[in-house]
């Protein structure tokens, strides 16, 4: 299980960074790093509302999965997409 799991947040930060262009590695995002927002301590990665609906698609495309939009908390995080997608695929 925990090979899944490292894989699947694997492949968003992937497709994250290729998605956006982003100057960073996969490896530069943790987990629980804001996307849509910057913390107390400069990390996050600070997408906007359209880069969400760009997340979404992008997330149908990989896994045939599209988080409601309706709840934004979904996209708080790497970790919080992963868990979403774990809990609809069943992994």
């Amino acid at each position: 299980m925990e090979n899944v799991q490292l894989s699947i947040e694997n492949q968003i930060k992937n497709m994250i960074v290729t998605k956006f262009g982003l100057d960073i590695s996969p490896e530069e995002i943790n987990d629980d790093d804001p996307l849509f927002d910057v913390n107390e301590q400069g990390e996050g990665l600070d997408l906007d509302s359209v880069d969400a609906l760009e997340l979404a698609v992008g997330l149908k495309e990989l896994f045939g999965v599209k988080p409601q939009s309706s709840d934004m908390s979904v996209f708080k995080s790497v970790r919080s997409i992963a868990d979403i997608i774990r809990s609809t695929i069943g992994d």
